[in-house]
């Protein structure tokens, strides 16, 4: 009879288990079906208005206060873009210069540093990203980063000699892809 009991007490214990386990999988399931389910809703509802590129309103980052980051950011951040201006295309498609202008245009929104957005976000309102080709483009931004040197007071560039301070690093040759330099 104590046989009897255990057997029938450790086939209760083995569904108990079972049937813990069975409800945490379902509910844990369940919920992530869930959230899926109301992800897909919000994400097939949800239409972005359009950027309105003109506005001030949409600049997000908070003025950097460490004037030091805020240095490092500003020398780091204008060696991207001349690098990017000098291996845009010489012959852009109208693609390409939607991108160009589009990611300008946003890049003024989300610059890590809220003041520095404002002003450049001022700016090219005023004067709107060329995107015809690749001098254009270099030219452009090299007149943006002057009237922010103007504003700092910093000197300010020969945009003549802009192509040789920051070069575009693009290979004449398929092996120069390869080569030790190319990888730093």
């Amino acid at each position: 009879m104590l046989k009897r009991q255990s057997v029938l007490a450790s086939v209760g214990l083995f569904l108990l288990i079972f049937v813990s386990i069975l409800f945490v999988y379902t509910s844990e399931t369940n919920s992530d079906t869930h959230v899926v389910q109301q992800n897909q809703q919000q994400s097939s509802t949800f239409v972005p208005d359009a950027p309105n590129f003109q506005s001030n309103d949409k600049i997000i980052m908070d003025a950097m206060g460490n004037q030091t980051e805020r240095a490092e950011l500003g020398r780091a951040t204008w060696k991207f873009l001349h690098t990017m201006m000098a291996r845009y295309p010489e012959k852009p498609s109208k693609e390409e210069r939607k991108s160009l202008h589009d990611f300008m245009m946003l890049f003024s929104t989300l610059y890590p540093c809220g003041e520095c957005a404002n002003h450049f976000n001022k700016l090219i309102t005023t004067y709107p990203p060329q995107t015809s080709s690749r001098f254009s483009a270099s030219q452009w931004l090299c007149a943006m980063h002057n009237k922010v040197n103007e504003r700092l007071k910093k000197p300010i560039f020969d945009c003549n000699d802009i192509e040789s301070k920051y070069p575009c690093g693009c290979a004449t040759t398929p092996s120069e892809n390869d080569s030790p330099s190319s990888l730093a």
